[in-house]
């Protein structure tokens, strides 16, 4: 029996701004932890955010570069969720009412991994996507044998996020649209899209189902991938997993690929030089 295999991306995008979304705290990656916050990107009490024009500019640019609608009108929304990266409670974010909406992304021969290039099934395919909107980064945590260690010097850094129409037909399209994206935002000034600093983040949302069913099959997530050749292995691995659950004749449903919890515990930071803050809450423990 053949499958038929549908892949949207949801892509996280560092904007290439000298202060945050909602400060004037600098954005520099490798500084001391907690060395660029302020009462606004810790979420003090009485603190109110001013949005940074630039990252707005930045996010209608790369609007326009992929051929997008710009909205006339568009608005910012609380997402709200208790993490101890999330230091208000809630991000803000764009729900209803984003900057930008469709616009596609091409896939270009040379785009695709070398081993791919001689085999395209669809040559000159774009992508659409659904959407682009402006957000702010959470804090980078730290996670110890025993605890884990939070540095909001990332939290607030202006996020761009793209999601696509659910497009993509195999983990080497889904490679070709990362490394055309890529390089339009580099080549836009707008981000430098390292993957290596957490400039470029994606989460792939996948579903196999038979040739014969029309209807998708369920979804799964999987978050935080950080290079481009990772998200084609990870859903190569997961095309393989769900095609042999359709063979066993075994349905299964909705799910993020998160893995486990355990809670963390305090430790000392009397260490030199130390300035980690040290999350107590429930922390995510990634697993194979």
């Amino acid at each position: 029996m053949n499958y038929v295999t549908t892949i949207g991306l949801e892509v996280h995008v560092q904007l290439k701004t000298r202060s945050k979304m909602f400060c004037s705290s600098p954005v520099e990656f490798g500084a001391e932890p907690n060395t660029h916050t302020c009462p606004v990107c810790l979420g003090l009490p009485g603190a109110l955010p001013v949005m940074n024009h630039e990252a707005l500019r930045m996010t209608v640019l790369t609007g326009l570069m992929l051929g997008c609608d710009i909205a006339p009108l568009c608005k910012f929304d609380r997402k709200n969720y208790f993490y101890p990266d999330m230091p208000k409670n809630y991000q803000i974010s764009q729900y209803d009412m984003p900057l930008c909406t469709n616009g596609v992304v091409p896939l270009h021969d040379l785009a695709y991994p070398k081993d791919a290039q001689k085999n395209i099934v669809t040559p000159d395919k774009e992508v659409h996507l659904v959407r682009i909107h402006l957000e702010e980064d959470v804090a980078k945590s730290f996670h110890f044998e025993n605890s884990t260690g939070i540095d909001f010097n990332r939290a607030g850094t202006p996020l761009m996020e793209i999601v696509t129409q659910p497009e993509i037909n195999s983990p080497e399209e889904a490679f070709a649209f990362l490394a055309s994206l890529k390089q339009i935002l580099i080549y836009g000034a707008v981000s430098d899209a390292d993957m290596e600093k957490g400039q470029l983040r994606c989460d792939c949302n996948i579903s196999v189902r038979p040739e014969s069913q029309t209807e998708l099959g369920a979804k799964i997530e999987i978050k935080n991938l950080n290079s481009i050749s990772g998200v084609r292995r990870a859903l190569a691995y997961e095309v393989r997993r769900q095609s042999l659950r359709w063979r066993m004749a075994k349905h299964f449903s909705k799910r993020h690929v998160v893995g486990m919890t355990q809670p963390a515990k305090r430790f000392s930071c009397a260490q030199k030089n130390s300035r980690m803050i040290i999350a107590t809450s429930r922390i995510p423990i990634l697993c194979r």
